[in-house]
């Protein structure tokens, strides 16, 4: 069983200081954000955000319990009749939450949608992780309910549509897993025994492949212009590099945050092109001291990191560990440690300011510079609990 699309930290910094960075090198008009602390309206030590609509509504899992937030209030999502562990990993426009649960004495997750207060059985064992503005839904099954249990001995990627369930891959000898779709119905995930990204268009699939001289790949999240993230390794997420990948571009390398990194992934695109994930040392990736990981903002052809876009006075303690979604209102979702807790946050634009292009990280590639994203990010982590998955 599974706990689950898996689907961050300096100090604030200072109107001041921004001043004198841009007066001294050239710089980007980028956001400050307020910080919303998530985990503080939960009430618990453990919590997480995985997704986030263009309505700011988010869905948010802790140990126990799994919530809707929307307008400073939360609402607890109640598992399905005889289960008692659940997680949400995704959310649409419509308010409509993805997720699953399952009971102490079972062995397969079962996948619902929540909306208006009402958790609705889709009659597949499996882990979803992304939800369109259609109502369709993806994720991986092993089989299960409505399919025969030997049928899938390596798991499969489904998409769920109109009340009914179908296989994304034709090869069940290969493991697929689906981890994001759009609003165009394509899908992207990580398939085979070689781990590579793929993206599904139409009952097409490509392999993505990897950056020069890598071996893994996987790809997370899909905005309506086709436009992937995801992470690329020579082993795994563990010594990957975030990437964006396009039709007309292919794979492009967005490097990591500091050149100490040695990891990082995106996990979550928006229609503008934004990319959020995280970078770091330490492959804890859901630490509750916040070291050896930070969140960021790819934007503009550089990556932030994130925690150095707090507005002055707005840190609520918080540094911010991992950045799973993005809307397109600029809005962000992830996690972070308060306290030595991981907490849920909600990032807010501010304001547009001139800030200085990091000096530090390996060098960012444009996206029009040629052809240059279950492991531990958008294939969530384990835990001890069952049924769940968050994209990182």
């Amino acid at each position: 069983m599974v706990l689950l699309k898996w689907k961050s930290c300096i100090a604030a910094i200072t109107f001041t200081a921004i001043s004198l960075a841009a007066a001294s090198k050239s710089a980007l008009a980028v956001s400050l954000y307020s910080v919303t602390d998530l985990g503080a309206l939960t009430g618990e030590a453990y919590s997480y955000a995985t997704d986030i609509n263009d309505s700011g509504e988010v869905a948010i899992n802790s140990l126990d319990s799994s919530f809707f937030y929307s307008n400073g209030s939360l609402q607890k999502i109640s598992p399905l009749p005889g289960d008692n562990v659940l997680a949400v990993t995704g959310i649409n426009n419509l308010g409509q939450v993805v997720g699953n649960s399952i009971s102490k004495t079972d062995s397969d997750n079962n996948v619902f949608i929540y909306s208006d207060g009402t958790t609705q059985n889709t009659g597949l064992k499996g882990i979803p992780y992304a939800i369109n503005d259609s109502g369709e839904v993806v994720g991986g099954t092993s089989g299960g309910g409505i399919f025969p249990k030997l049928a899938f001995p390596n798991g499969a990627a489904f998409l769920y549509s109109n009340g009914t369930t179908t296989i994304i891959n034709n090869n069940l000898k290969e493991n697929y897993v689906a981890y994001g779709i759009n609003n165009r119905s394509q899908v992207v995930g990580i398939f085979g025994s070689s781990s590579r990204a793929f993206l599904s268009d139409k009952g097409i699939i490509t392999n993505l492949g990897t950056l020069p001289g890598d071996r893994y790949s996987q790809a997370n999240d899909v905005n309506d212009s086709g436009q992937v993230v995801g992470s690329s390794g020579l082993t795994g997420v563990n010594d990957s590099r975030a990437f964006v990948y396009s039709s007309s571009t292919g794979l492009q390398d967005l490097g990591r945050l500091r050149p100490t990194d040695l990891f990082s992934t995106g996990l979550g695109i928006n229609n503008l092109g934004q990319v959020v994930g995280l970078s770091g040392t330490n492959n804890n990736f859901f630490a509750a001291d916040g070291n050896g990981l930070r969140a960021f903002l790819y934007s503009d052809n550089t990556m932030y990191d994130l925690n150095d876009l707090i507005a002055p006075g707005s840190d609520a303690g918080f540094t911010l560990t991992a950045a799973s979604a993005i809307n397109n209102n600029g809005q962000i979702v992830g996690r972070g440690a308060v306290n030595n807790e991981l907490h849920a946050f909600l990032l807010t634009p501010i304001s547009s300011v001139s800030v200085a292009e990091p000096t530090s990280g390996f060098p960012i590639l444009s996206f029009g510079a040629g052809v240059i994203l279950f492991a531990a990010f958008k294939r969530k982590p384990h835990s001890k609990s069952a049924a769940i998955q968050q994209r990182s």
